[in-house]
């Protein structure tokens, strides 16, 4: 799991924030993919959107986190960008359970392929215990690469 981890996790996509709320965190993250050219500007309105007919909360995994799946039309590049939340914001699930979440994990894929590899990647993840809540006690960039750098042989298979 770790080497996958490695694979598609970018210390250029990961931020920290301590907005109170989902919708704040969404918009400040929204701004941040806009201006490095990984989203339209649409990105936030549409996901806000897009959360009030299909949830993004996930509940049955170790650490509570929200996956959005991005439209491809409003992405610019692939990649999944993680947003690690310091104050845990409430999302709710597909099941309509609200749930506290630690981490959005934002999937950006330019077509539909591409998109079903991330998925498939985020799913190994949410798996993976351990993974998980390494990478939702992250607190820096620095702490991501102090991750990958070191853990590398004991989640490789």
């Amino acid at each position: 799991m770790y080497r996958l981890l490695t694979e598609w996790m970018d210390s250029s996509r990961m931020w920290v924030t301590e907005q109170p709320t989902f919708k704040r965190a969404v918009q400040a993250v929204g701004l941040e993919l806009e201006r490095k050219g990984i989203v339209d500007p649409a990105f936030t309105r549409i996901v806000l959107e897009q959360e009030t007919i299909l949830p993004s909360g996930v509940s049955d995994v170790a650490i509570p986190v929200s996956v959005i799946d991005v439209p491809t039309q409003i992405c610019k590049q692939n990649g999944i960008s993680l947003l690690h939340l310091n104050h845990p914001c409430e999302v709710k699930t597909i099941a309509g359970e609200v749930i506290r979440a630690r981490l959005v994990l934002i999937v950006t894929a330019t077509t539909d392929s591409k998109k079903q590899a991330y998925h498939k990647l985020i799913d190994d993840l949410l798996m993976d215990d351990e993974a998980l809540q390494a990478l939702s006690h992250i607190q820096s960039r620095a702490g991501l690469f102090h991750l990958q750098a070191n853990f590398l042989e004991a989640f490789s298979y």
